[in-house]
């Protein structure tokens, strides 16, 4: 078995084609979600196998993971568009599962309204399996939960453009650049007018969320949100609510 680098170190193996991770009480929800996604002809997310204990079984998504916007290839304009189209395409293999699953559904982030579909909930760089310059799989459906398009279209325009201050570390691109990215993000997926409008609060909305859900945790006694606030990641992605904000009739201009 080899050793997966990622989120959880130490805690994701591959094992031929197969791949080895910590499980959830979503879990089972997520293994039926994964099937249904199947089941529409979607194949670029794994193939659930088993859950055994606490962990899970799925199959190995073929294909290079990097976060860095740097670097040449994940940053690159065709690796941009790509990206959008493959949500896109994800999104519309996501429809009936809510209304056609009939156990009950356990999910570790909580639902939003409207509860349109199964959003991927962290569809970043380091979620998505590239070849050459195109997005081909997606990978870690722990943070799937129900909830609008439009909910997980903002938080991938903001990883995708990425919309974070320059001055932070590891952000690839200056404000100029990250607007034209979220505009073409937005074009390849297709996002209608009235999604564009809503797009800078609704990115604002979700981070919010995020932090909430991570403050909750950490106070809870969750070890990996613990040191995820104590590295500052919370802060981050504060400060980007005020980014986003202060830049927003530039967003808004730049998208419509």
């Amino acid at each position: 078995m080899k050793l997966l680098e990622g989120g959880r170190t130490g805690q994701i193996w591959r094992d031929g084609d197969t791949v080895i991770r910590p499980s959830g009480a979503w879990t089972p929800t997520v293994h039926r979600f994964l099937r249904h996604l199947r089941s529409r002809g979607f194949s670029g997310a794994p193939d659930p196998i088993e859950k055994t204990g606490n962990q899970e079984v799925i199959s190995y998504v073929a294909g290079r993971v990097c976060e860095d916007l740097s670097d040449q290839f994940v940053g690159s304009e065709p690796m941009l568009l790509s990206t959008a189209k493959l949500l896109r395409d994800f999104h519309s293999a996501s429809q009936g599962f809510l209304e056609s699953d009939r156990e009950v559904q356990t999910w570790m982030l909580p639902p939003q309204e409207p509860r349109e579909i199964v959003c991927h909930g962290d569809y970043a760089p380091y979620n998505v399996a590239t070849a050459g310059q195109a997005a081909v799989g997606i990978i870690d459906f722990d943070a799937a939960h129900p909830a609008s398009r439009l909910w997980d279209l903002a938080y991938s325009v903001y990883r995708w453009a990425p919309l974070s201050d320059p001055a932070n570390p590891h952000v690839a691109f200056n404000l100029d650049e990250q607007l034209r990215r979220a505009e073409l993000f937005c074009e390849a997926y297709g996002a209608t007018v009235d999604e564009r409008l809503q797009l800078p609060e609704m990115i604002c909305r979700r981070l919010q969320a995020l932090v909430d859900f991570m403050l909750a945790n950490a106070s809870a006694g969750e070890a990996t949100f613990a040191e995820d606030v104590a590295t500052g990641d919370a802060r981050l992605y504060l400060s980007d609510i005020d980014y986003i904000r202060s830049h927003r009739d530039r967003l808004l201009e730049a998208l419509c």
